[in-house]
């Protein structure tokens, strides 16, 4: 009776065991890429695009990551791309409160297919100018810089050293 008793145990051990296991097994899927990107003051964003899916949505969850912590930030699907496609996902970049940014794609293990894709890019974007447009000022971006200032300068000497200006300075009468 004890037998009995004991592969009874067993088996409830067995089944129990195995409906905790599954839905842990079944939520995160199978891992399509895993990658991290730095960010800095200039960082404005950073991007997900997959290209070339076949069956459903992909899952992706993106980490903060500060001092070696990690914290989840976002969480969802990104839409199948269909083929020469690509889908395009953009999270808004907090470089004062995460050095970097890890993204984790994974197929969706809740349906009974299996996605793929060709490719997974994982990148940042960057500020480009720090304003000013095309009057800018000369410690930021623009038209008017520093520089330009410079090279301009250098090739107006150079010109009026080579006689290109000698017909302008005739109009002129000088």
């Amino acid at each position: 009776m004890n037998i009995k008793k004991a592969g009874l145990a067993a088996l409830v051990a067995l089944a129990l065991l195995t409906s905790v296991a599954m839905p842990a097994v079944a939520q995160s899927g199978f891992e399509l890429a895993d990658r991290s990107v730095s960010v800095n003051s200039d960082t404005e964003s950073v991007y997900l695009e997959v290209t070339n899916t076949s069956g459903d949505a992909v899952n992706y969850t993106v980490y903060g990551i500060s001092d070696g912590l990690s914290t989840e930030v976002d969480a969802g699907t990104i839409s199948s791309a269909d083929e020469n496609d690509t889908a395009r996902q953009e999270f808004g970049a907090n470089a004062t409160a995460y050095d970097e940014y890890r993204i984790l794609v994974t197929e969706d293990a809740s349906d009974s297919d299996e996605e793929s894709a060709d490719n997974i890019e994982i990148g940042t974007t960057v500020n480009q100018a720090n304003g000013g447009g095309i009057f800018g000022s000369f410690g930021g971006g623009g038209l008017f810089t520093a520089t330009n200032a410079i090279i301009a300068f250098a090739l107006f000497g150079v010109t009026y050293v080579a006689g290109l200006w000698d017909p302008v300075k005739e109009r002129l009468g000088s």
